[in-house]
């Protein structure tokens, strides 16, 4: 049986839903604005009802759930706005004159809902969740329809009079600190990328006899405080309210759930007699004989995760930070990116890769790296980090370097090459591969100059690792001209027709080409080789340790997606 009675007002449907499953719940309705500029004109004046929407039986409720910051604007109707069953000679209405555009209920309705609901926490406070935001301050003018005189009555009411105000600086923001509260840190931590808040609070204090002074009042604790130190969230208790002001976020539903179950169930279990029954099984006094031996294992066995955990992500920020030089070369520019890309060809094997002077020496510009090959020659690197492709003169201005660097060692044996980290801006297979137009790379081949970009780069330290290109391959192919390739040296196989059990099974016709079991096969997806391991061959549904020709069936030890061409690594 849901005893326990909540009302819910302006809040989203799937909180409601979700409080449905266990509570008797009402949805209802704080109000909504009214656009009332169609009829406000200049002498005239026009009458408007509220259009809140409370339970009946108000009364029998100890839980209100409210949302001051969801609500919307609707049209303004007559026939909400005339009063139909008139008892008596007086016939109240609230007016708004021009040039007033808005009707705004609902401080009106707020103030209402207190009253109400003070009428019925005549044994014990009620439970008041509020969502905050911006405070709206409204003067009311109520006026009797009926009478001759239209004496009109005022009353000035914020969206804050449905509970005790304590409202400061109405201001924006999204950074936030916790306070020293075990509660925030329950309610919070987990959702401390998405919260917001419109309104600041003040902490209230009390005279103390003791000191003759006032001091904080300890029944209002601060939960959230923005980075200046105003309070953005706080728990009130007393003896005829409880409230929980919160800050707004998407998560309410998530939110309401850890605030029921870790605060409002544990110290107001009371009011939750279908909750009761099961929260008070839980504590210490009533566990069963051996509970706490399980009980303090089960707690041994989270700090053991939480410490795993804790070494894995300090392993993966170790791990970053060795390979960061790998996202580097693929996002920055400048004198950041020429450092990187030193980095990576010393893990190459390029050894004494120096960062050459970049000043304007007569005008002219240096290399950005400089590599002394011994009796190869010297390799000379132009370095670029640009948010689209390469001109053609930056793409040969490594070429008038080349030719100083030959006159100043009076040889031939200087080697150039350009770098490019090109569209930087851009997820690295979104942008052009290669960056390079045709005449670009035949004009590289024609001056005997390299052109290379740093998604090649990135792929290549996978290909080494994966040990389909060694490093000592990879330095040859930085040497040639033109576009530099990295292809490893693997035999083609074909393209398979068929695969099968979850792409473990690649079905491929061979032509004079023998494989084993336990040879290394390899696939290649956006410019990365994927090793995968031969573990059995079938042909005509009989088992081979190799073969050479045919349609066969080879099973792999991974799953491998569609793929266009299969290789064997020698």
């Amino acid at each position: 049986m849901k005893n326990t009675k909540i009302c819910c007002l302006n809040v989203e449907q799937n909180v409601c839903d979700e409080l449905s499953k266990t509570f008797n719940v009402y949805n209802g309705s704080l109000g909504n604005i009214v656009d009332v500029g169609k009829q406000n004109h200049r002498g005239t004046s026009t009458y408007l009802l509220l259009n809140y929407d409370f339970p009946q039986n108000i009364h029998e409720y100890e839980v209100f759930i409210s949302d001051l910051g969801n609500y919307k604007t609707i049209e303004y109707r007559q026939s909400e706005h005339t009063r139909t069953n008139i008892v008596g000679n007086s016939a109240y209405y609230f007016v708004s004159n021009y040039p007033a555009t808005l009707f705004n209920p609902i401080p009106y309705n707020c103030f209402l809902l207190k009253t109400e609901t003070q009428k019925s926490n005549v044994h014990r406070p009620i439970i008041n969740i509020i969502f905050q935001h911006s405070k709206n301050e409204i003067e009311y003018s109520v006026q009797d329809a009926a009478s001759y005189h239209h004496n009109d009555n005022t009353i000035t009411l914020t969206n804050y009079s449905l509970t005790k105000d304590f409202t400061g600086e109405t201001i924006y923001g999204n950074e936030i600190l916790f306070c020293d509260s075990k509660i925030a840190y329950t309610l919070f931590e987990q959702f401390s990328n998405e919260i917001k808040y419109y309104q600041t609070f003040e902490h209230p204090a009390i005279w103390d006899n003791n000191t003759n002074k006032s001091i904080p009042d300890d029944n209002f604790i601060p939960l959230l405080k923005n980075k200046h130190g105003q309070i953005i969230s706080y728990i009130w208790i007393s003896d005829k309210e409880v409230t929980f002001m919160l800050p707004q976020l998407e998560s309410k539903k998530e939110l309401l759930d850890i605030l029921f179950k870790e605060v409002i169930y544990r110290y107001y279990s009371e009011y939750f007699p279908e909750i009761e029954t099961i929260s008070w099984k839980n504590k210490q006094q009533y566990f069963l004989p051996k509970q706490q031996d399980l009980e303090t294992k089960k707690q041994e066995i989270i700090n053991k995760y939480e410490e795993d955990i804790n070494n894995i992500d300090k392993a993966i920020q170790d791990n970053n930070k060795k390979y960061e030089f790998l996202h580097n070369i693929l996002t920055e520019s400048g004198d950041i990116l020429v450092k990187n890309i030193i980095e990576y060809l010393k893990w190459l094997g390029f050894d004494n890769a120096i960062e050459k002077d970049k000043s304007v020496a007569d005008g002219l510009f240096e290399e950005d790296i400089q590599i002394d090959l011994g009796e190869k020659g010297l390799l000379i690197i132009e370095v670029k980090g640009i948010n689209r492709t390469s001109k053609d003169s930056e793409c040969s201005q490594i070429s008038k370097i080349r030719h100083r660097r030959c006159k100043e060692r009076n040889k031939l044996d200087v080697i150039a090459l350009y770098i490019v980290n090109n569209e930087r801006n851009i997820e690295p297979l979104k942008r052009t591969l290669p960056p390079f137009n045709d005449n670009q790379i035949q004009d590289a081949i024609n001056d005997d100059r390299g052109l290379m970009y740093t998604w090649q780069l990135f792929n290549l330290y996978f290909n080494i690792e994966n040990g389909f290109i060694s490093k000592e391959e990879a330095q040859k192919c930085i040497l040639n001209t033109g576009l530099i390739d990295f292809t490893p040296n693997l035999i083609k196989l074909g393209k398979p027709y068929k695969y099968y059990q979850n792409h473990t099974i690649i079905c491929i016709d061979l032509h004079n080409q023998n494989i084993r079991i336990g040879d290394t096969l390899a696939y290649e997806t956006d410019g990365r080789y994927l090793p995968i391991k031969v573990i059995e061959i079938q042909q005509e549904g009989k088992s081979f340790d190799e073969l050479t020709n045919g349609k066969v069936g080879i099973k792999v030890d991974l799953e491998v997606p569609e793929i266009k061409m299969l290789y064997l690594k020698q």
